[in-house]
């Protein structure tokens, strides 16, 4: 008997904490996993007693979900819901506009404080308090942002450490930029950073892929399009400007 759930994993990491459950139960003959498919899926050849329940509640111990499907049926219906969650929908993004906002904000506000107003000021507050914010939301669950991270991120994905210290990093960048230290050095670095994350960024959404954006960290849900490639882009555009200012 053929099964296939879909599941809430995300990465190898995720599939490293299912294999032993699945490996050990007498039930399953054979089992694949295909985390590449936007629906994380597992796929089963099964005893003929085995309970398709069962699969739920092995993988549910691990800690994610998992949902049985009809495969052969949802090929086409699960590729038409993937390309909609990469259309732009203003409410998903609601939470990154607010937290730019607050940012512009912070960083308008730092600069006024100035005896003059110096776009190169205002930019490098700007990326102080940009870095300092998202790193918060990603240090809330520093463990689910590696992984989420690693469904695209190509370093990332080859090395849990990086996703682990990228919050770290982005708090150093942070800080760097506000207290005015070592610019030229924030700002190389943040250059070669985020390039490294648009890449990853750029090849999933040509992919259509529907992953969840980490850029804000796991505690909103959102995906990745075309609005996190302007994030990116913006921020090497600000750190090459003033790299030639």
């Amino acid at each position: 008997m053929q099964a296939t759930f879909s599941t809430t994993m995300t990465c190898g990491s995720c599939l490293r904490k299912v294999k032993p459950l699945l490996d050990s139960e007498p039930t399953i003959e054979t089992w694949e996993a295909d985390l590449n498919d936007s629906r994380k899926l597992l796929r089963f050849n099964l005893k003929e007693h085995a309970r398709t329940e069962k699969i739920s509640e092995l993988i549910g111990t691990a800690g994610f979900q998992a949902t049985l499907i009809d495969e052969s049926s949802t090929v086409h219906g699960a590729s038409d819901k993937a390309e909609a969650a990469t259309k732009f929908k203003l409410s998903n993004y609601l939470p990154l506009f607010l937290v730019v906002a607050y940012v512009i904000g912070l960083a308008g506000f730092a600069q006024f404080q100035q005896p003059t107003w110096l776009w190169d000021g205002f930019m490098t507050y700007f990326m102080g308090f940009f870095f300092l914010g998202f790193a918060f939301f990603k240090l809330l669950n520093i463990a689910k942002f590696a992984d989420a991270f690693a469904t695209y991120d190509i370093v990332a994905k080859r090395s849990r450490a990086y996703a682990l210290a990228y919050p770290w990093i982005e708090v150093g960048l942070g800080l760097l930029f506000i207290t005015g230290t070592w610019l030229a050095a924030a700002n190389v670095l943040t250059v070669v950073v985020m390039s490294i994350g648009l890449f990853g960024v750029v090849a999933a959404v040509r992919k259509k892929q529907a992953i969840q954006c980490a850029c804000l960290g796991t505690a909103f849900n959102l995906p990745m399009s075309v609005v996190t490639i302007i994030e990116n882009s913006v921020m090497i555009a600000m750190a090459l400007m003033m790299l030639m200012i």
